[in-house]
Order: C-alpha cells, then structure tokens, then sequence
C-alpha cells in the first residue's frame, strides 16, 4: 500500500441529474459561471407588462449523426432539441444557433455512456485525429492538437431556419462541414485506460490508492446493498468495497460532527457527517468499487458510496454518489439543516438534497452589498429551479411516470402567483413567479466566495446578480431561509 496519512490524534470538525434535469460536464476553461429586514405584503406584486405573443418554434430536421471512438453512440435532431432546452451552451454563433463540439465528443472519447459525460481535455490537448463525414461523402480529418475545444460548435439553426447539422466557429473553412453525419475519434493510446486511483486528503495532505491496495485492506467488506433515484428507480447489488467510517477513523479521530466530502469525476459533491458514516444501526457506509463480483466500470463507478448489511439497506440516489474520485475531510463542522418548500404540494428538502441540486446546476452571480458597497461572489441554485417541488398538485421533480411531465411548470409560473421567501426569525419578502421564470441569476445561494456562508447568512440565503435582467420588484436579500411558499390565488 503506498504511503498512509499521517496519524492524526486532534478532534476534527469538518464537506437529481439528481432531482433537476441533469448536470453538466464541461471541460476546465470552458465551464460557464456565469439588507435591511422590511415588512413586505404578502400578495403578487404588480403584474408584469403584457408578453408578446411566443414566436413559433422553428421545427427541427431529420437528422441523425453517428459516433465513434472508445465507444459507439448517435445524436439525433430530437436528442439534440430537447438536450439544448436545458442548457445555456446553445448560443448564436455569427448568423448560426450552435452548441460546442465538444459536447458530442464527450459522448465517446471515454467509457462513461451516460449523461453527464465527461469531456477528456487531457486526450484532446496531447492531440488524436478526428474525422468529419458529411452525408455527400465528403470527409475531413484534422487533428486536436491543432484546434481549441472551444473553437467548434455544432449548429442546427440559420438566421431563425432550421438546417441539418454543421460545423461552425473560429475554425478554417474546410472544417465547416454541412450535413454532417458521422464523427470518428481515433484516440489511438490515449483511450488506454489509465490506472485509477482514489484520493483521500486530510487537512491538506494527500494520499492516492488504487482499487486493488483499497481491496486489500482489513476493512474490505461485501454485502447487499440498494439505492433508490429521485424518479424511484431502486438499483440492487452485491457491492464490494471498504468501510468508509473504519478506514478514516485508521488516519484521523472521526468525531460526530466531522465532515466528509466526496468529490465526482464531474465535479457532483456530496457531505457526510462523521456520525452518519459511523451509524451502522440499519447497514454500513462503504466506498464500493465492485458490484456482483466485477470492478465497477467508470459510470457508475469506478468507486461509489453505497450502503450495505443483512437488512439490505435502499438510501436516496442523491446520498449515493457515483464516479468518485476524492475524499475529503477538513476542519469544517457538518450542520444540518432543511428548506420547507409548501405550494400545492409540500416538500422538506434536506441538505444533502440541496447540495445534489447545486452540484448539478451550479450557477455563481456577482451581487453588490449596498450597505457594504462591495460586490460578492454567491454560488447556490436558481430560486426558479426549487420552485418544482411545490408548483404541481400531483408531480415533484422526477417522482413521476409519464416522461411528457416536465419538472417545472413554465406555463404555472408565466401565469402569475406569488414567491414568499420565509427567514429563520418570520421576516420574508414576495417576489413575482413571471419574473423569476427562468430567471438564472436570481439564486438560492449556499456558498460566498467559494467558502460556506457565514453564521450571519447560513444556511440559505437569497442573492441575485446586479445586472440580472429582470431584477424582480421588491427583492432584497434574506438571509436565514428556511421556507418558500408558493401563494395561489
């Protein structure tokens, strides 16, 4: 086993497409991050000025684009439309709608044949050939060490008309393939699996382990265990793996309120107190590497947090992280803590659901303090976003069985009903459904400046960048949130 972490005797006190759509993986460079306590009524504010009527949406072509590299795939044109209703890479590109390149690339350049793909930068900067065929024959082959990433895009959408698929951007004219239909990786070496190795830092020190040093320690276990997802699908396997709570407890003194991080290959984040890995009342808290007897392949592992025991313990997906690649404990006390969200129907959200949230539509604003005239970084998830848990009668995010069901109701929210934002001490403020709709830089944030928020601000607070368009009438920041009510007439 390669070297072990320093002994530490010191108490420590430290971190839905889970329940939303879905997360997104870009590569590094490319991701896009993009007061006073006052008595407010609680009604609708005025309403919002008369919308136009909504522009007919162009319908797409027929298409279907083939994949290759370390695995098969396809794009189709009806993938590809409902893929860029969720995400803020489709943008216009001179005359053209387009998404980056890069995106369906992802797709095959690795293992993983699931959503989130990960985006192998490192192949794509140390360089492979990759061919573009487009439907006439015509064929292309450049190589990636002589293009950025972010220098292609996908576009389906001329000057408001909808095209077969071409490839446009800041890229010779030879590259801008039309009707495109087959894209071919030749990875060559770099789809040689690297070994993988598990990370596990305390306080700043690290320590890399393979699966197979992992196996051989004393606190491999096997045993049956379940998850269940947000939609209420339960997976059930025999899961191999160490103790997670034994194995730390063998570098640091692992206290009730330790807290444990774990960080995905896609940058997803999950906390675990130190008294939850140590509970094993109804099963044990391992980090699994195998499933029914095989290593876990990297989606979803390669190592993966799961429960197991005679009971067969079934935990929520969202608890269960996957395609773990870190370990981290630090000097950070876990707290607990849960957001009421009460409309049609009622939802307790915990905090490790709202981390999965934010983990999968992380979005950080630029808000201006006016009573410290200074310009803060907030980081959380779009208020809009949280509002599915409470604007349909029968249908929460994803616990639902007719596909058609969106999470969020677009058509509830442009239709008008009020947002009351509800502190720890009963101050609140209403907003306006239509003018959060959508709205991505009106957040719920749990972190400032990168660090968790302050005792003044945490758990949740309600932040919004300065150059948000629109600004909602009346908001101001709330600080303390523990509930959001929607308000129907």
């Amino acid at each position: 086993m390669k070297r072990k972490l320093a002994l530490l005797t010191a108490v420590l006190t430290v971190l839905l497409f889970i329940f939303f759509v879905g997360c997104v993986s870009a590569p590094s460079g490319l991701r896009t991050t993009d007061a006073s306590k006052e008595t407010v009524a609680e009604t609708v504010p005025k309403a919002a000025a008369e919308e136009k009527p909504a522009e007919e949406k162009p319908v797409a072509a027929d298409w279907k684009i083939e994949l290759s590299g370390v695995r098969g795939d396809s794009v189709s044109a009806q993938g590809f439309d409902e893929a860029k209703e969720h995400s803020s890479h489709y943008r216009e590109i001179n005359d053209y709608m387009a998404m980056p390149f890069w995106y369906l690339v992802a797709m095959v350049d690795g293992e993983d044949s699931r959503h989130p793909y990960l985006f192998d930068e490192e192949a794509w900067q140390a360089g492979y050939d990759i061919t573009l065929t487009a439907s006439d024959g015509y064929a292309v082959t450049f190589s990636t060490k002589d293009v950025a990433a972010d220098a292609l895009y996908l576009a389906d959408q001329v000057n408001g008309e909808m095209v077969t698929p071409r490839i446009v951007g800041d890229v010779s004219g030879k590259l801008q393939i039309k009707d495109l239909i087959k894209v071919e990786l030749s990875l060559g070496e770099t789809a040689v699996q690297k070994t993988f190795e598990l990370d596990v830092e305390v306080n700043g020190e690290s320590t890399a382990f393979t699966r197979q040093e992992l196996e051989a320690t004393p606190y491999y276990i096997e045993g049956t265990g379940s998850y269940t997802t947000s939609a209420g699908t339960t997976h059930t396997h025999e899961y191999g793996g160490i103790k997670f709570a034994d194995f730390l407890r063998s570098y640091v003194d692992l206290s009730g309120d330790t807290t444990v991080k774990v960080v995905a290959m896609d940058g997803y984040t999950m906390s675990y107190s130190g008294g939850d890995l140590m509970d094993e009342s109804n099963g044990t808290w391992i980090l699994a590497f195998k499933s029914d007897g095989e290593y876990l392949p990297l989606d979803p592992g390669y190592v993966r947090s799961v429960k197991v025991g005679p009971s067969q313990p079934d935990i929520d997906g969202h608890s269960s992280a996957r395609m773990i690649k870190k370990v981290v404990v630090s000097g950070e006390a876990y707290k607990e803590y849960e957001l009421l969200i009460r409309g049609r129907m009622e939802n307790l959200l915990d905090r490790q659901t709202i981390q999965s949230g934010v983990s999968c539509h992380e979005k950080t604003v630029a808000y201006y303090d006016r009573k410290s005239e200074q310009v803060e970084n907030y980081t959380g998830i779009p208020l809009w976003m949280l509002l599915a848990f409470g604007d349909d009668a029968e249908h929460a995010p994803h616990r639902q069985t007719d596909k058609e069901i969106l999470s969020y109701k677009h058509d509830v929210a442009q239709s008008g009903y009020a947002v009351k934002i509800v502190a720890s001490d009963g101050y609140s403020i209403t907003l306006d459904s239509r003018q959060l709709d959508k709205n991505d830089e009106v957040i719920i944030a749990t972190q400032k400046e990168g660090q968790t928020l302050p005792e003044r601000e945490w758990p949740l607070i309600l932040v919004w960048d300065r150059d948000a368009d629109p600004v909602p009438e009346g908001i101001k920041a709330v600080r303390n949130i523990t509930e959001i009510h929607l308000l129907f007439d």
